[in-house]
């Protein structure tokens, strides 16, 4: 996966995960290419803003950066 073109700021756990509807979809992948129940939620620091993703536990794991970024800070981390 290629690295991203953000900085995560926090992940914040769903307890429990959230099953994709109306407008909460996996902001990672999207609703057609994704039907995973979403188990958290990640504040990204992009160019111009602050920018919350929901996201699936595949993109937790397999995105290198969420991944490392969980490694280091753990879940429920907002400054």
């Amino acid at each position: 996966m290629p690295k991203m073109k953000s900085t995560i700021i926090s992940v914040i756990r769903l307890e429990p995960a959230k099953p994709q509807e109306g407008d909460w979809i996996c902001t990672a992948h999207g609703r057609a290419a994704c039907t995973r129940d979403l188990v958290a939620v990640a504040e990204l620091q992009t160019k111009d803003a602050v920018q919350t993703y929901r996201v699936c536990e595949p993109w937790l794991s397999e995105n290198g950066d969420a991944a490392a970024y969980l490694a280091e800070h753990g879940y429920d981390n907002r400054p």
